[in-house]
């Protein structure tokens, strides 16, 4: 089972109180998932989905809100043709027929008034058309709607809850989508998905956790590098000024750096300044083999000159 089918499982199971709620639920199911129509006539509800439990859900709803069970058919389709009964429905979720072009926003405001007949669309409206991708690979929620108009009132419902998300064009189809982890956990609390919430909330943290700590082992892998390089150029040149003028030509301190040096190749310069005598600090040990390297790279100049 897929993450975003776990999470609408979780959504199908949240049971409605309040009779907004319902109303505005079905509201999404029918926009979404309906057309309202003429046929021969008369005006048509007809709801289809290729997920039956949410047709089943529809059912459920319809009985609580109206105390009347409707049917399916064998195509999962939900027809409703019952002139009265159609009219009660339109009225109660405040959807409106595909010929109507007056109305100013697919989604009727006055349905979703209460903060929780909003959270009821969109929770609705994301077992209709939302998917969100398996977290432990990347960060996405999206909802896919066939009409703009309805994909705009979308979004501006999900805005009012602070949550800014976008809409973008797909193969005829309209998504509006998120990428950012924190507005997805504002979006899955709004849904009332709080196992896939906190589910979500734990693996963010230990991503968090793993990309500090591969930061932090990237970081010491470089800097471990960069001792290793420099310990091998400066372990070179102590070499060379042996084998021309031999270490006993140098000054004590650079002489005395030279040995610990060679004696200590995997030292930090904390390390090396540590063991010397008196200790010195890490600008002078720098200092130090830095002027055993120029002699080195001095001697080497007069050789190719010679």
């Amino acid at each position: 089972m897929s993450y975003s089918s776990d999470i609408k499982k979780e959504l199908l199971s949240y049971n409605y109180t309040g009779r907004h709620c319902l109303a505005a639920a079905l509201a999404a199911i029918i926009n979404i998932n309906g057309y309202v129509g003429t046929r021969d006539g008369q005006t048509t509800i007809i709801i289809h989905s290729d997920n039956p439990d949410l047709i089943a859900k529809t059912v459920d709803i319809t009985d609580d809100l109206f105390c009347r069970r409707i049917s399916k058919d064998k195509r999962n389709n939900i027809v409703i043709e019952d002139q009265k009964f159609i009219s009660e429905i339109l009225k109660t979720t405040g959807v409106k027929d595909s010929t109507d072009f007056s109305v100013a926003s697919p989604i009727d405001f006055y349905v979703v008034s209460k903060t929780c007949c909003k959270r009821a669309y969109i929770r609705t409206a994301f077992l209709c058309c939302g998917s969100i991708s398996d977290p432990h690979k990347h960060y996405h929620i999206e909802f896919v709607d066939n009409d703009y108009e309805h994909a705009d009132s979308l979004k501006r419902l999900i805005a009012s809850f602070g949550i800014n998300m976008k809409i973008v064009e797909r193969k005829n189809h309209f998504v509006v989508y998120c990428k950012e982890a924190e507005l997805i956990v504002d979006l899955l609390n709004v849904m009332s998905a709080h196992r896939a919430l906190l589910e979500f909330e734990n693996l963010r943290v230990v991503k968090g956790v793993r990309n500090n700590v591969n930061r932090l082992v990237n970081c010491e892998t470089a800097n471990l590098n960069k001792v290793i390089s420099a310990s091998v150029r400066q372990i070179k040149a102590i070499e060379y000024v042996a084998e021309r003028i031999g270490l006993d030509h140098l000054p004590d301190n650079l002489k005395k750096m030279a040995e610990i040096r060679v004696m200590y190749p995997d030292a930090s310069l904390k390390e090396l300044g540590e063991k010397m005598t008196p200790p010195v600090g890490k600008s002078g040990v720098n200092h130090r083999l830095n002027k055993i390297c120029e002699i080195a790279d001095k001697l080497k100049g007069e050789n190719n000159y010679g």
